[in-house]
């Protein structure tokens, strides 16, 4: 309890150990009450469903790709006390059970009958095995399986689920290890989850989403990190054939039509096509990393990437593996297709690229309302005499985005100068564009500045830092996209303004025929082209390991990690979600105890917003002023040593509201208190969203006077051996 006149080191001991209590007091009742009320009356799932159906069928892969594809394995059910659900996601089971289920519900779930291993050892003594199914796989082009046979740590098991990182399969026969020992890493695991799902609605072609991440509590050699790390599992989604590979094709070695060939190419047109819209970089394509529906699958190489100029993330010996120039790869595996005998009705090369480039270019010309700020769903039912303009205007957006500077070290994606790499940045114009032409029209010096790369510089390098990239591709590159002078740059410069007038006219069509929409198509533009930070090489990538090593040693708890794994695919979601106030919460910025952002509206204002995930470490000055509330509010002591987390809540909002403020620009201002879930938000003024292209101050809070600290994901125990 406190009391006063108590000193304030006494007071924060009291204050940490009561907090401390309190976490422990709430996880021992959660887990009593999931127990209670999820796994004794639904035994693992939800009341009405059939989920002893759903594990124990046949999966829909070996109906939809033949049984002869796959060769069956027994696995082990795990105890879950030895293992840990980093990771779940409810509303992909809900999806499938028709219904709405909590975490919990779906937590048990996995824990009952989907923690498996490939090791008999890893087993619970005395459980019986689950058959569980191995894809074989053949690619005659040699670039997707090194030597396995198939899967080599991934199977199906139930209707819908493959569990990747269970252990070694019976087709893994690669020579080398790392593609060959069954393992997983944890940052892999979570890797893909993160792009998988941020991705799964952002791409219109989707992804395979993750249902759960586990923490297998073995530690593991990766190459790129010294030191061992977790190793993990992943459970994901196949429910309409998102895994069905090229590469199964090929294996089942069956006729195949001309018509569904060249559905298949328009997929995987399509899907170029969202990765140019999207600003992903796949990195390294191969006829087992896309499927016949046009998903993506595997992210080892996957990055968000910075601007739209050529970048790697494999190797950059090919093109073929550059962001914008991946369509060169995926043609070859169209060739590998036509020429292979499943083409049963002879189907010629030609009319296979061609419904590849026409798919690609209509997805290009339907996506790109989306960045200007119109729904892409909704454009063309308003504007159906559009399609040349658009096709116009989507042809000068791919020149434009595509420039470089001759600065071929930086077109690594983890290069320290790579956010210098691209000409023109024409994700920060449309985003701010429709901010300032708000205010009234923008001069083309204006506008020339805004779609111009603010960090971007001339520097010539020759060749990456791992230096391997062959002449023939840097003089490609240096023909095609390199701007290398100031009279190439002038030159282009005019082109980039005739963009520029022609967007402006699009605008003004748009308004013409839909009064009242510029707010909400400026909202959409500024979340929609907002930078994936957490998804970039760096400080993406690295802020994940980070994570993953503060887990391990307990700087971070798993409660905590897991809120924060959801955080980071929230951060990375460019899809325009409103609030109950009209807000669109933009420019996440994450730490290890909550986050800032921006909250958008369609009036023009942005409030700057701090969040905690639960209580926040106060400060000797915050635990003063808390002090001097309970010398004035004395019942409120009773609610702080309740130990309910209604009663932290209670003392939260009241040592707040008057207490909390924010500071942009010099000037301080006062806050707001809003609880959402278990998230509490300390929400500033609207203030005027020009401000953020014209004046982007950064917004520092405060409480008690005293300068809130959060604690920043990137630590300096960060030691990579490579990127």
């Amino acid at each position: 309890m406190i009391k006063k006149n108590m000193p304030s080191s006494v007071v924060r001991c009291v204050t940490l150990s009561f907090r401390s209590g309190i976490e422990q007091l709430c996880q021992t009742l959660c887990f009593f009450l999931a127990f209670f009320v999820t796994i004794l009356p639904c035994a693992g799932a939800e009341p009405g469903f059939d989920w002893a159906a759903l594990i124990n069928k046949i999966p829909g892969a070996v109906e939809r790709l033949g049984s002869s594809t796959f060769v069956t394995m027994n696995a082990y059910p795990v105890d879950p006390e030895k293992v840990r659900v980093v990771y779940v996601r409810n509303d992909l089971l809900g999806n499938i059970a028709g219904k709405m289920l909590s975490e919990n519900q779906a937590r048990t779930f996995v824990s009952r009958n989907l923690l498996l291993s490939l090791d008999p050892k890893d087993g619970i003594p005395g459980s019986l095995p689950v058959t569980v199914y191995v894809d074989r796989q053949a690619d005659p082009m040699n670039m997707s399986l090194t030597g396995n046979l198939g899967s080599g740590r991934a199977a199906y098991v139930g209707e819908c689920f493959n569990l990747k990182g269970l252990g070694k399969t019976v087709l893994a026969k690669s020579s080398d290890p790392i593609h060959s020992n069954g393992i997983l890493d944890l940052v892999g695991a979570l890797w893909e989850m993160i792009c998988s799902n941020a991705l799964q609605y952002n791409m219109k072609t989707g992804t395979a989403p993750v249902l759960a991440v586990v923490d297998i509590k073995k530690q593991v050699n990766v190459p790129w990190l010294k030191d061992k790390i977790p190793g993990g599992m992943i459970i994901r989604l196949d429910n309409h054939g998102e895994l069905d590979r090229p590469t199964h094709l090929f294996q089942a070695n069956k006729p195949v039509s001309g018509d569904r060939l060249l559905q298949i190419a328009g997929n995987i047109g399509k899907q170029d096509a969202e990765k140019f819209i999207e600003r992903i970089l796949h990195g390294g394509w191969s006829a087992g990393n896309i499927s016949l529906g046009g998903h993506l699958i595997d992210y080892d190489t996957v990055f968000a990437v910075r601007g739209r100029a050529p970048q790697w993330s494999y190797r950059p010996n090919w093109l073929s593996d550059f962001f914008g120039l991946e369509y060169l790869g995926q043609k070859e595996l169209l060739k590998a297709l036509v020429n292979h005998q499943i083409n049963a009705d002879h189907v010629p090369l030609s009319e296979v690229y061609l419904a590849f480039d026409k798919a690609r270019q209509n997805q290009l010309e339907r996506r790109f309302p989306d960045l200007v700020g119109v729904n892409s769903s909704d454009f063309y039912a308003h504007f159906p005499d559009h399609s040349a303009t658009m096709s116009a205007l989507v042809e000068q957006f791919q020149v434009l985005s595509m420039k470089m500077y001759p600065n071929f070290k930086a077109t690594a994606p983890w290069a320290e100068d790579n956010s210098s790499l691209s000409v023109y940045d024409l994700s920060r114009f449309f985003r701010l564009y429709p901010i300032l032409r708000r205010s009234g029209k923008v001069g083309e010096e204006s506008a020339l500045r805004l779609i111009r790369n603010p960090v971007g510089h001339f520097k010539r390098t020759r060749e990456t830092e791992e230096g391997g990239m062959p002449n023939s591709v840097r003089k490609a590159l240096m023909k095609d996209y390199a701007v290398s002078s100031r009279k190439q740059l002038m030159a282009i410069d005019r082109q980039a303004i005739r963009f520029i007038r022609d967007y402006d006219e699009l605008l003004s069509s748009i308004e013409r025929v839909l009064p009242g929409s510029s707010g909400p198509n400026m909202v959409r533009a500024y979340v929609v082209n907002e930078e994936r930070t957490y998804m970039n090489s760096r400080p993406g990538n690295d802020s994940l390991v980070s994570m993953v090593q503060n887990y391990e040693s307990g700087k971070i708890r798993p409660r905590q990690f897991s809120e924060l794994l959801k955080l980071i695919v929230e951060a990375s979601d460019r899809i325009p979600r409103y609030d109950s106030r009209g807000r669109c919460q933009a420019d996440l910025h994450l730490f290890t105890n909550g986050y800032t952002s921006n909250l958008v509206n369609a009036d023009g204002f942005y409030q700057p917003r701090l969040t905690f995930l639960r209580i926040p470490v106060l400060s000797e000055a915050s635990i003063s002023s808390l002090q001097q509330i309970l010398d004035c509010h004395p019942e409120l002591e009773q609610l702080i040593t309740s130990k309910t987390s209604q009663g932290a809540d209670s003392a939260f909002h009241a040592a707040g509201h008057e207490a909390w403020e924010v500071e942009v620009g010099g000037k301080r201002y006062s806050c707001s208190i809003e609880r959402e879930g278990s998230r509490i938000h300390v929400t500033g003024p609207q203030l005027p969203l020009s401000r953020l292209v014209t004046d982007p101050a950064e917004a520092h809070f405060f409480h008690g006077g005293e300068a809130v600290k959060l604690k920043p994901i990137i630590c300096k125990d960060l030691h990579t051996s490579t990127h």
